[in-house]
């Protein structure tokens, strides 16, 4: 029996174990009153709307969806989208790799922004380090598909995740909830808000998560735990029927945990210098052998660590002119991030990979909106600054060699954006929109290598063998939309769309400067996209199909290439290609079932692969993807019963951009399930859950390292098996 085989033979048999769970539940069960789907408002085009009503391929999840389905963290967000895909790359959040329809930025550099915008209440996040959080006090989580630069404008080339958190408001309400799981798991989330004047509201929100590591290590502390504090505060202030004043500051801490949870196994390059996997038991370059093939062991000598603060806060004032909102958003964010780990990860003193950062980032948004008639509009200006001093290096205590790199990166981005909505009759709505941005960047990126084997690291024509390269520069991008809208019926929405996105050039800066001097800088890419969609809600509004096909055809796509210890992104071509769909089906006496595909065909041109230069896979692009939730609501006499349960696939993808064959992830499944019991007119709550319930052994992601010294592969695993408890107060 194929693997693929046996996973389906199981997910069944999951399925089948919560029936009699289920028909035990509906024995004491009331009559249940029969209704379609709940109406889904989303804010996609910067005010409220119908999720059926708006042209763009969104999804949309309550703070109960995420509950249900076993989503704890920003990267569990693949869980419930087709065609999205979210890792952090090492086996600890130092990185967030997000890819939305093959639109994805692998350098995990600390200065890179990601080609997807990660938004917290309607706040720009910069670093893709801090996309890696845990989710607190959320109100619900969108997630919109192709270029958003017209609106949402920094690099939302490929899409955008966007977390909206619950806001203060005139009623009193909160809740407590504790959570006790697997690998001594403790976490505690809360919040309170209320009036505190008939003009003024706040609401506070804290999180804390501790769990031991669930990578095992031999010879030194486990590994992959966990000890995060977060808190939020938020204030309203409605002095007058015109004006909304919120005032909001956040904390989030990863205290210090030990990092490296990643598996080496045996590899050699190819002919191509592309790493190929050795028969099980080989041997890596430097002669370790693991013991038992079990990802989630390990004999690692070097205790690896990471730390991470950030803190923000800001100011949302809106004013009602009428029939114009003006609408300021001013945020300030500081970000400290330092992380080391044992890069050969076994009991020998080889390789020790280190990366840093010290930013800040300012935004300041204007825009003003008209919201009325058959003509409507937004428009304003933008405002983005980075300062940000990083650090990456690789120490090689074995060969007594270290070369590392210090550099600073300050962004300056200004634009100026407008979008319409035009009803050319009651059925058919035409949206134009344009963004300009202007970047200008400063760079200072000094190499420094000791030891005496730095000669194989600093060649003559990078960056390395230059010593100190500083540059300033400027450029101007566009991003644009044209899009007709048709509503057939009441109930079928038809849209096309010809969209234009652009994300900004950047600098190459990788630790060993391997990348050619002649190109340090890379130019901005320019993605042109196609789509035509549909959104159909039937069945007296007890089903919903949401669906689209698209093309992206790329102009300058930034491409990143990583060979070992040498990580160059450059210009080139690109194309891609597929479809996705939804359905969301109420079945009635409480069944609800949704259920995700998409398909992804993906090609980035004159990628050099030994002296050729050939077409590649995107990386982070698998061709089939699917999401699947079934859930059952009953009514008992003392309460009530929910039973959940969730599954994702993948199929097979490459890691990176080269395709070597050890960046190859097999397909997998991910199965959560999750059963709660309501109490006290839902005000208690008492649920158990299993995270991976099928323990799956996931690669998540892979590097090739194949060449000397380390003669193999680093492979990242998802995480085993999680079950838990989880009580929860609210009033």
């Amino acid at each position: 029996m194929s693997n693929r085989t046996s996973t389906a033979v199981r997910v069944a048999c999951g399925l089948a174990s919560i029936v009699p769970v289920v028909a035990l539940a509906q024995s004491s069960a009331a009559p249940e009153e029969v209704g379609g789907l709940t109406e889904i408002v989303v804010t996609a085009t910067r005010s409220s709307a119908n999720l059926q009503d708006v042209g763009i391929t969104l999804s949309a999840f309550s703070a109960q969806d995420l509950v249900n389905r076993g989503v704890r963290d920003s990267t569990d967000l693949a869980l419930l989208a087709p065609g999205l895909q979210f890792t952090d790359p090492g086996g600890s959040p130092v990185a967030g790799l997000l890819s939305i329809r093959g639109v994805s930025q692998n350098d995990f550099a600390g200065h890179i922004e990601p080609a997807n915008a990660y938004y917290i209440d309607e706040v720009y996040q910069p670093s893709n380090a801090s996309s890696v959080q845990r989710l607190f006090d959320v109100e619900r989580v969108e997630i919109l598909k192709g270029p958003q630069g017209t609106l949402f404008g920094r690099n939302a080339t490929g899409g955008l995740l966007h977390v909206i958190t619950r806001q203060p408001s005139q009623t009193l309400d909160g809740f407590a909830e504790l959570t006790v799981g697997s690998f001594d798991q403790l976490g505690f989330e809360g919040a309170v808000g209320g009036p505190l004047s008939d003009t003024v509201s706040a609401r506070a929100a804290v999180l804390y998560n501790r769990n031991d590591g669930y990578f095992k290590n031999a010879i030194g502390p486990d590994y992959a735990n966990d000890d995060t504090v977060a808190g939020r505060v938020q204030v309203k202030i409605e002095p007058s029927d015109k004006l909304d004043i919120s005032l909001f500051a956040d904390y989030y801490e990863i205290r210090p945990i030990n990092t490296g949870a990643s598996m080496i196994t045996g590899a050699t390059p190819d002919a191509d210098g592309l790493g190929v996997r050795l028969p099980p038991g080989s041997p890596t370059g430097f002669g370790y052998v693991d013991a038992d093939g079990d990802p989630y062991t390990g004999a690692i000598d070097y205790q690896g660590q990471m730390e991470r603060r950030t803190w923000s806060t800001g100011a949302k004032l809106e004013y009602d002119f009428d029939r114009i909102t003006l609408a300021s958003i001013t945020s300030y964010q500081k970000l400290d991030s330092t992380y080391d780990s044992d890069n050969d990860f076994s009991p020998f003193p080889i390789g020790i990979f280190q990366q840093n950062a010290d930013a800040s980032h300012f935004t300041q948004e204007l825009r003003l909106i008209q919201g009325e008639g058959g003509f409507r509009w937004t428009a304003g200006l933008y405002y983005l600054a980075i300062d940000g001093d990083y650090f990456q290096g690789f120490n090689l205590p074995a060969f007594g060699t270290y070369p590392r790199a210090s550099y600073s990166m300050d962004t300056r981005s200004a634009s100026a954006f407008a979008q319409s909505e035009y009803d050319i009759s009651d059925s058919l709505r035409l949206t134009t929109g344009v963004r300009v941005t202007r970047d200008e960047k400063k760079y200072n990126y000094t190499e420094v290598c000791t030891g005496p084997l730095c000669s194989a690291f600093i060649q003559p024509g990078t960056l390395a063998a230059n010593g100190t390269t500083r540059d300033k520069h400027a450029e101007t991008g566009t991003s644009g939309r044209v899009q007709l809208d048709w509503s057939a019926t009441d109930d079928l929405l038809l849209y096309s769309s010809v969209s234009l996105g652009y994300k900004a050039f950047n600098y190459n800066a990788g630790f060993v400067g391997q990348a050619p001097l002649s190109q340090f800088r890379f130019k901005g890419e320019s993605l042109l996209a196609y789509e035509i969609g549909e959104k159909f809600q039937f069945m007296n509004n007890r089903a919903r199909l949401n669906g689209a096909v698209f093309y992206y055809d790329y102009d300058d796509y930034q491409a990143f290439d990583q060979r070992g210890f040498n990580f160059t992104l450059f210009n080139t071509t690109a194309s891609m290609y597929g479809a996705d769909a939804e359905l969301s089906l109420s079945a009635g006496d409480g069944y609800l079932f949704a259920v995700g595909g998409a398909y992804l065909r993906t090609t980035v041109d004159d990628v050099p692969i030994g002296t050729r230069r050939v077409s590649r896979e995107a990386p982070q692009s698998p061709r089939y993807t699917a999401n699947l939730s079934a859930s059952k609501d009953t009514h008992l006499r003392f309460g009530g019963l929910n039973v959940n349960l969730t599954a994702s696939y993948s199929d097979d993808f490459y890691a990176q951009l080269t395709n070597a064959p050890v960046t190859k992830i097999p397909a997998s499944w991910l199965v959560n399930a999750r059963v709660t019991l309501s109490l006290l007119d839902d005000r208690l709550s008492i649920a158990v859950f299993a995270n991976n319930l099928l323990d799956e052994e996931r690669e998540t992601f892979a590097f090739d390292v194949s060449g000397a010294p380390l003669g193999g592969t680093y492979t990242t695993y998802g995480e085993p098996r999680w079950y838990g408890v989880q009580t929860r107060i609210q009033f």
